[in-house]
């Protein structure tokens, strides 16, 4: 993981191993002398839930080729239209709808394509169970960023930003017109 010092915003990258088994350390930037207190990331919503209820999910690969927990869960939501609004990068301005389950975003080889080199092939994917919606990183190069955290699974809300590369996204979440 990639910690920022709030004193001189110099990046340091942080191993597991430097948590040794903790949630939460500070760590004294080696520049500045500043005292950063950083969190352990979470690979996934999922580590978060108790071993044995873990091994209760299915997990099943999907047609962008990412296992998917409870992907038997996967549907468009009722009387919905979800698509995404560009709001800053190449391609400012611009709408993608959302018309399936599992949307990948990515350069190339993705069902919302953008021109930024900053984004990966396959950087990122909505997955789209009924009224949930969640953003997932797919081990992209630079990461996808919510608030400017880096997020590696997170549930998104109407309207919610995100960033990939130099993109930034919101999910728009409209009634379908009768």
């Amino acid at each position: 993981m990639i910690a920022q010092c709030p004193g001189c915003a110099k990046r340091y990258k942080l191993e597991e191993k430097h948590f040794q088994g903790r949630d939460r350390i500070t760590v004294k930037c080696p520049s500045c002398q500043t005292l950063m207190p950083v969190e352990r990331e979470r690979a996934d919503p999922a580590a978060e839930v108790k071993p044995e209820t873990q091994k209760l999910q299915k997990v099943t690969a999907t047609s962008s080729g990412i296992s998917v927990p409870d992907a038997h869960l996967l549907a468009m939501p009722p009387g919905k239209r979800l698509s995404l609004a560009v709001l800053q990068g190449p391609n400012q301005g611009g709408i993608f709808p959302i018309s399936r389950p599992v949307t990948v975003i990515g350069r190339t080889d993705s069902d919302v394509c953008l021109d930024d080199g900053e984004v990966s092939r396959r950087h990122a994917q909505i997955e789209v169970k009924g009224s949930t919606i969640i953003l997932r990183d797919l081990k992209s190069t630079n990461g996808t960023y919510m608030n400017e955290q880096h997020v590696v699974a997170q549930e998104l809300e109407p309207n919610s930003e995100f960033r990939v590369g130099s993109t930034t996204l919101m999910l728009i979440v409209t009634e379908e017109l009768a």
